[in-house]
């Protein structure tokens, strides 16, 4: 059962937009950390000797007489004797049964509220058409918001300076017969594709820092949202190589000096020592940066 507090909450929420996933599920984070709390304490109350009996009541002349009762495991039952019902040793075995119940509920609260957490989908406008399919999404922004996709894919196709640094000897192409320069970069192109997103990818920019000194750098990918903001991918594939590291160093300084930040509206993507590449953080991502993208 839920405390009466959130059964509050949640119906608080039932006629919220917006912003209903992010007020829920902080709803529920709050709810599961005051519940773990209360589990400490009742973990820290409880009684050394858990393996009292069961309260037995046996009633003689409109009088309640307690007994302490074992049944079970193919053992004779045994019974003790407590008192009348507002004994000392009636109280102290009613106070541990209490405080076992009070326990298993929380324990009980704590696992629904994980499932709830992990299976609440939030039922406001922008939330359901945030899951439909990229047409029906571009159909419920209107012919302004068609406007301005078209704008956006005019820019990325067209001519812009390209990195000139020649491609390895691995030949790698994406779904459209791009060449590509390594595998990283060939998930992202092709989940980028798939979710809508429009970008420019391995164009050279001009980067300027505060003293005035300017570097030409090429991104892996430089996406324009439809808000107008931009945000730079790049996927690291040869971090083992000490020259290549050091000029990642150097070109996350440039892009930091024009407003790009780790995390925020600039991201990274590394192969792994063994030089796997781990498809699920880079679909991830994507999926973050189709919100930012679509606004």
């Amino acid at each position: 059962m839920f405390s009466g507090d959130l059964y509050l909450i949640i119906v608080d929420l039932r006629g919220a937009e917006g912003n209903t996933r992010s007020m829920f599920t902080d709803a529920i984070k709050n709810e599961q950390r005051r519940i773990q709390r209360l589990i400490e304490l009742s973990l820290d109350e409880k009684p050394d000797d858990d393996k009292r009996g069961k309260l037995y009541l046996m009633k003689q002349k409109d009088k309640y007489y307690a007994y302490e009762r074992w049944r079970g495991n193919g053992e004779p039952e045994k019974k003790v004797y407590l008192g009348s019902l507002d004994s000392d040793p009636v109280r102290e075995l009613f106070a541990i049964k209490y405080k076992e119940q009070k326990l298993a509920r929380l324990q009980y609260d704590q696992e629904l509220l994980d499932k709830i957490e992990q299976k609440y989908r939030p039922y406001d406008w922008n939330s359901i058409v945030y899951d439909m399919p990229k047409p029906y999404r571009m159909a419920a922004k209107g012919d302004i918001y068609n406007q301005r996709y078209e704008e956006i894919r005019a820019w990325a196709e067209a001519d812009y300076p390209k990195n000139t640094y020649p491609f390895p000897d691995t030949e790698i192409y994406a779904k459209d017969g791009t060449r590509l320069r390594s595998k990283g970069e060939c998930i992202w192109y092709n989940l980028l594709q798939e979710r809508g997103v429009l970008f420019r990818y391995d164009c050279e920019i001009e980067f300027i820092d505060k003293q005035g000194e300017t570097r030409k750098l090429c991104p892996d990918f430089l996406i324009m949202c439809l808000d107008g903001t931009m945000i730079i991918i790049e996927h690291l594939g040869r971090m083992g190589d000490v020259g290549y590291a050091i000029r990642f160093g150097e070109s996350s300084y440039w892009y930091f000096q024009s407003g790009f930040v780790l995390g925020k509206n600039y991201f990274v993507t590394s192969d792994e020592p063994n030089y796997g590449t781990d498809s699920q953080v880079i679909a991830r991502l994507v999926e973050k940066i189709e919100a930012m993208f679509f606004g």
